[in-house]
């Protein structure tokens, strides 16, 4: 029971909004109330405007985009399904708050060092949107949007028993995000911001030459832009989005120690002794460098490219049910921390964290469906 109440807790944290914000319901009006069009959304909700839903996603990973650019065979394979209990509230018509809590089932494959994570919590999110330009008829909306991952997944240190559900580190995204109705039909959005990521004990690293087992390591700040065009009409709709993220390097906190020698006299025989101790120095953040096909140490900075197409069926004006599949494009270096000696598939809790797949003529990354009911 006491396993369990973790995640108690955070499921009613979730539900929260459904009661606490309750009392923040008042009776819409034409202007207020969430457009049916997908297409006339701005990007914040209406005032009084409160959306849940759950959704599930799964990934198949044994392909990245290795230190050239090119597609690679993963060290080890993944499979990776993740529920998403997610809301979002407009408690005026300029400010939204979101969150997502995710619950992860993954499971390492073929290897003699099997890992597996059962329904264990993952990175857990939540942010505020505010709009501060909207235009109706057509709509044009321009806000800003503030992201906070919390610490909740799992890259515990040394457990080699419990497979990865998250970075386990806090990431900090601020924003530009926009709509533009071009037509009735069709409207055109965009996003581009800065994402933080706050450095933590991650990753038990393990290679031939070093054995970090309470390491520090900061995993890059990212830089995306996203377009995304959407057309339809009032019951179905298409999106199609393009994503591109810019990691900068990885880099590791490398304890630094001092040998220090102590002599002394025996003050019974006059003899005179020395022992040396090695001190700790301190850390200092060290770029973590990654192998090349070539044997070239190369920095582990990188990007990806994709390519998300979705249908949005919409039957009545409060029901959304959400079809997804990621396409990845391009890429490089899109794991985000390996072992120095390269590919050596010993190393634990290996796994690819950024968005990856299946190679099928092209990377198919994470598949899923979702339902979204709106109040």
């Amino acid at each position: 029971m006491m396993r369990h109440l973790p995640l108690f807790l955070l499921l009613c944290l979730a539900l929260a909004p459904a009661n606490a914000f309750g009392v923040a319901f008042e009776q819409h009006t034409s202007w207020q109330k969430e457009p049916w069009l997908e297409t006339e959304k701005g990007v914040s909700l209406g005032k009084a405007v409160l959306e849940m839903g759950t959704g599930f996603r799964y990934l198949h990973s044994d392909t990245f985009f290795n230190s050239n650019g090119n597609l690679d065979t993963a060290p080890a394979q993944f499979d990776v399904t993740t529920w998403d209990l997610f809301w979002r509230f407009g408690f005026t018509e300029n400010w939204t708050l979101w969150g997502n809590m995710p619950i992860v089932w993954s499971e390492q494959l073929d290897t003699s060092r099997a890992k597996s994570a059962d329904g264990k919590l993952g990175d857990a999110e939540t942010g505020i949107i505010y709009q501060f330009f909207r235009r109706n008829n057509p709509t044009l909306s321009m806000g800003a949007s503030l992201r906070w991952k919390l610490p909740t997944g799992s890259e515990v240190v040394g457990k080699n028993n419990l497979n990865i559900t998250g970075t386990g580190t806090t990431d900090v995204e601020l924003a530009y995000i926009g709509r533009w109705q071009l037509w009735k039909y069709v409207s055109l959005g965009w996003s581009a911001g800065y994402n933080i990521r706050l450095p933590g004990p991650v990753q038990y690293i393990l290679d031939r030459n070093t054995s970090i087992t309470n390491a520090w390591l900061d995993l890059g700040d990212e830089i995306h832009a996203e377009l995304d065009v959407i057309g339809g009409i009032e019951y179905v709709s298409v999106q199609l989005s393009a994503r591109y993220t810019y990691r900068m390097a990885s880099s590791l906190a490398i304890p630094e120690f001092r040998a220090e020698t102590v002599r002394w006299t025996d003050p019974a025989t006059g003899d005179e002794h020395s022992e040396e101790f090695l001190l700790f120095n301190g850390a200092q953040y060290k770029e973590w460098d990654t192998i090349s096909p070539t044997g070239q140490h190369v920095s582990s900075a990188g990007y990806i490219f994709t390519i998300t197409p979705k249908i949005i069926i919409r039957p009545v004006d409060w029901l959304d049910v959400v079809l997804f599949a990621q396409i990845h494009m391009a890429g490089k270096n899109s794991i985000y921390i390996t072992n120095k000696d390269g590919n050596n598939p010993t190393i634990d809790n290996f796994m690819p964290m950024e968005t990856l797949g299946t190679q099928m003529g092209i990377v198919i990354g994470e598949v899923g469906a979702r339902t979204l009911v709106r109040w």
